[in-house]
């Protein structure tokens, strides 16, 4: 026999592990030992094939949106899984409704699922189903509890001064569980000096870099700016630590940072909120894009520098900016979008008019002769007041009619209205297109499409409302 028909007549079986907390590794239930446990469980079994090991380390099981559960669930939704093992019941779930949530799409995929440590749960019978239902609800009341004693400690240790998390921010050391200024220090209130007279993160995150050594991205000075702690406040606590700058500094630093958001907005974009990455998913930023100017004889130029740069926005992949792999490695110009967009525009309009037309033609084909056969229910049943037909005779064809209606497919009607869109194929969009604005641009394509998605070569699909 072959070895795909082999592995044909095997289960291929996912394992996943998952611990939220230390305290749960300290009672034996760590992630090594799970593994252990479930390894050796398929290894015993010869009708078993493994799959892949899914770990999550440190998530809560009230959670659902975890990494490696999600991809076990693409997995499954693929067909690569035919049973998912795991050591006991609360590793897999402690919230009933996301348990029967994916319950449900368990059995549409004809995937089962085993607690090798539990081996009473059985999913086969009602019986059983009732009985794991009724164990998540209590596995559900007992992760709450959990929750409510866990906000109560770390409420009782923000109070006293003790830190929540095993993490310091820059300039501090975790010291008897309290925080406490170190060496770093001095950097953290020059950046908030620095920020005070030059109120723009890049600038600081320049000032940073060549000055400090410290690199980090925009996001991460800004959330340093913002953090309590460097004025000895946390929650409710406003002596919570040693304060690394004073009050007056941290607050006239926020109040600079909230006005240079507004004020940095250089330019309005037209397709914010609308462009997706076409090779990952992910939105597109908009972003300015510098290019230096040629300089002629008699050009000036600023002392800042500023006048010697064209500046044109434009889109790039978010998720590369934050450093993940992405296909994506282009600036797209606005200009340029705007231009390939209003001609492919009307083509693209039609195509998805036909497009839905199509689609909806079983569901309107069915309501025409549904209608027709009830108008001549109502034909019949005049002939019948009138006398004109007989009783029998009336229930005879009145039933022949009814089997027909019966036998329409059970189709939705459209529900979309497409008046709007047929409207504006009829109007000169290039032309009125120049008379708008930045924003009521954006308006206009926001009114008729729900995203744009580029990929790397430059290809274009809209995706309609």
């Amino acid at each position: 026999m072959k070895k795909k028909q082999v592995e044909k007549l095997l289960k291929h079986v996912a394992i996943y592990i998952r611990v939220s907390t230390d305290r749960q590794a300290k009672k034996g239930d760590s992630l090594a030992e799970q593994e252990d446990t479930l390894r050796k469980y398929v290894s015993e079994h010869n009708d078993m094939l493994l799959h892949s090991v899914y770990i999550d380390d440190g998530i809560s099981g009230q959670k659902l949106n975890r990494d490696e559960f999600t991809r076990l669930m693409d997995d499954v939704k693929s067909g690569d899984v035919d049973l998912i093992i795991f050591t006991k019941l609360d590793r897999w779930f402690r919230s009933l409704r996301h348990y029967l949530n994916t319950q449900a799409t368990l059995e549409k995929f004809g995937v089962g699922w085993l607690a090798v440590s539990q081996p009473f749960y059985d999913t086969t019978t009602a019986q059983g189903r009732a009985f794991v239902a009724q164990s998540m609800t209590f596995a559900e009341l007992e992760a709450q509890t959990d929750s409510e004693r866990i906000f109560s400690t770390f409420e009782y240790k923000v109070k006293i001064g003790e830190v929540i998390s095993g993490t310091a921010p820059l300039g501090y050391n975790i010291v008897d569980k309290h925080l406490s200024p170190n060496d770093d220090a001095w950097k953290v209130v020059s950046i908030y000096e620095f920020y005070q007279k030059n109120p723009n993160l890049r600038a600081i995150m320049r000032f940073a870099a060549d000055e400090l050594g410290i690199i980090r991205g925009h996001n991460q000075f800004k959330r340093l700016m913002q953090n309590t702690k460097y004025k000895g406040v946390f929650r409710d606590n406003p002596e919570f630590c040693p304060p690394l700058v004073s009050a007056e500094l941290w607050e006239e630093c926020n109040r600079l940072l909230a006005r240079n958001q507004r004020a940095n907005k250089v330019h309005d974009y037209v397709f914010t909120g609308l462009m997706t990455c076409g090779d990952c998913g992910m939105k597109m930023a908009a972003c300015t894009v510098k290019h230096r100017k040629h300089m002629k004889e008699g050009d000036t130029v600023a002392l800042d520098g500023t006048d010697s740069h064209y500046r044109y926005p434009a889109y790039r992949c978010q998720r590369r900016i934050n450093g993940h792999p992405c296909c994506s490695t282009k600036q797209f110009y606005e200009k340029t979008l705007e231009r390939k967009l209003l001609e492919m525009l009307k083509p693209e309009l039609k195509k998805y008019i036909t497009s839905y037309e199509i689609s909806a033609a079983p569901a309107a084909s069915a309501a025409t002769k549904r209608k027709a056969i009830e108008k001549k229910i109502d034909k019949l049943k005049e002939l019948f007041i009138n006398e004109l037909i007989t009783l029998d005779e009336f229930k005879v064809d009145r039933a022949k009619y009814e089997e027909a209606i019966a036998a329409l497919p059970d189709v939705e009607p459209p529900q979309k209205d497409l008046s709007g869109i047929r409207q504006l194929l009829s109007c000169d969009i290039e032309s009125l297109y120049l008379t708008m604005n930045v924003n009521e641009k954006n308006q206009f394509w926001r009114s008729f499409l729900d995203e744009i998605r580029i990929d790397n070569n430059h290809n274009i699909e809209l995706k309609f409302r």
